[in-house]
């Protein structure tokens, strides 16, 4: 298996193009998966430059619904129509974020219209097995009492804003060699809640490969208290995911450059960042 990053935070190559979004190509003797599409065309410039075709991708699977994860998909559905595309039913929720200062929506763009589209849109309310060995997880446990919740980000309920509490978030487990590996959009349930939901639904505790966003990055926190809070979930994260077997950790996006060393800090060896580009072999 083979993971591409098609589009993060970060590029370092020339040709290719970073933006704020993820997307991940995974690449099985099988399938070829899309998982998350950024939020523009970016991916398929990305792609092109990186030779690799998205018109023959099986699946794509969205993580969840923000803009910067699912922007890019309206592109990819105009190049592949066969594609099955696997999100949760709640990606349909209207999303919003006061991040500016107002509220502004940053959620699904093709609520309304994606049943224009030829492609079968699977909406699930649980865990769906693509095949053996490969699952997409839905249901997210509780583990931590300190994951779960961001400041500034709601779902919409009969005119009202309520804080999301991220129903619509799902993450990817392909398992081989009897190991674990473990692909997430942005973690907004909780990093640990993912790693443990994922060893308690396979039976499996050892983990090869951790990669994906994790949304430890504090850095645009302004107030003293916020940002006390966040430093002390990070240092709280990081003592979980050190009890937890894992071998490799690729981190990039809503991981944030601070979150991101305090990992390497603390992990060393196992932690490196996977920016636009970047090939992973499993």
């Amino acid at each position: 298996m083979e993971v591409v990053t098609l589009i993060e935070n970060l590029v370092y190559k020339g040709g290719l193009k970073g933006e704020h979004g993820l997307s991940f190509l995974i690449k099985t003797r099988e399938h070829k998966i899309l998982f998350d599409a950024g939020q523009s065309r970016a991916l398929l410039d990305n792609a092109r430059a990186l030779g690799e075709d998205l018109k023959d991708v099986d699946f794509i699977i969205l993580s969840h619904s923000h803009y910067d994860h699912t922007g890019g998909l309206e592109k990819v559905l105009e190049i592949n129509k066969n594609a099955r595309i696997i999100m949760k039913r709640s990606i349909l929720e209207e999303k919003y974020s006061n991040s500016s200062g107002s509220m502004k929506e940053i959620g699904f763009k093709l609520r309304g219209r994606y049943r224009e589209y030829p492609n079968e849109f699977i909406l699930l309310d649980g865990d769906y097995n693509l095949r053996d060995g490969i699952r997409v997880v839905g249901d997210i446990g509780k583990y931590s009492d300190f994951e779960g919740t961001q400041e500034g980000l709601f779902v919409k309920e009969e005119d009202k804003y309520v804080r999301d509490r991220f129903s619509d978030e799902l993450f990817l487990i392909v398992e081989k060699d009897d190991k674990l590996n473990i692909i997430t959009g942005c973690s907004h349930r909780g990093i640990i809640n993912i790693l443990r939901s994922a060893m308690d639904k396979t039976g499996i505790e050892r983990i090869n490969l951790l990669l994906g966003g994790m949304h430890l990055s504090g850095m645009k926190i302004q107030d003293k208290d916020l940002r006390e809070e966040n430093d002390d979930r990070l240092l709280r994260t990081i003592q979980e995911m050190k009890k937890i077997d894992i071998e490799r950790i690729y981190t990039n996006h809503c991981t944030g450059i601070d979150g991101f060393m305090r990992l390497k800090t603390a992990m060393e060896e196992k932690v490196y960042y996977s920016y636009t580009g970047s090939r992973i072999r499993v």
